[in-house]
């Protein structure tokens, strides 16, 4: 079992096969990218963003989880993840899971994340479709996050940000473990 330090931002834990899960979201159209905005009406920092949620609660609870319609298309992916994360941290569940793309030539500003959820969870962020050119920061460590690879971000209480230097949008689900 790894466990990560708080003074760690991020912990690599390994890559998995994305199958046909990058083209399943390279078709996702732009109806279903829009139609819930809660992030980006509630967080102004997410403004430059769009999230499809998966497995989703906007009060961030951690029990009577909400599956909403698209989970049907990943639940293979979720599979994979939870062995993953079982194998790397021995028990736990998924209590969050969102798509978030951040639009080209944009990012998300430095900022602090808050809440209790958010400091019991562990937060994973898979890259579906990213760049060379797109770089997640925290504190002062910058990292450009490759396809497939499955990192455990450690942003709570911390400062981070997110850049996409690049002319295409980038995509990460992430993926909040509970391990308690």
């Amino acid at each position: 079992m790894k466990l990560m330090s708080k003074l760690i931002n991020f912990n690599y834990i390994g890559k998995i096969k994305l199958d046909n899960i990058k083209n399943i979201v390279n078709k996702l159209s732009e109806k279903e990218w829009k139609s819930f905005d809660f992030r980006q009406k509630t967080f102004e920092v997410h403004r430059h963003t769009e999230t499809i949620p998966i497995i989703y609660n906007e009060d961030f609870r951690e029990t009577d989880l909400h599956y909403w319609p698209c989970y049907k298309k990943f639940k293979t992916l979720f599979k994979k993840i939870e062995d993953s994360l079982l194998k790397n941290f021995s028990k736990g569940y998924i209590v969050r899971a969102i798509l978030v793309k951040l639009k080209a030539m944009s990012k998300i500003d430095a900022h602090i994340d808050s809440g209790s959820s958010l400091e019991k969870c562990k937060r994973i962020h898979i890259p579906i479709v990213t760049n060379p050119n797109t770089f997640f920061t925290v504190g002062k460590e910058t990292k450009n996050l490759k396809e497939g690879e499955m990192w455990e971000i450690n942003n709570s209480g911390k400062v981070h940000s997110v850049e996409n230097n690049d002319n295409k949008d980038r995509v990460h689900l992430i993926v909040d473990w509970n391990n308690d």
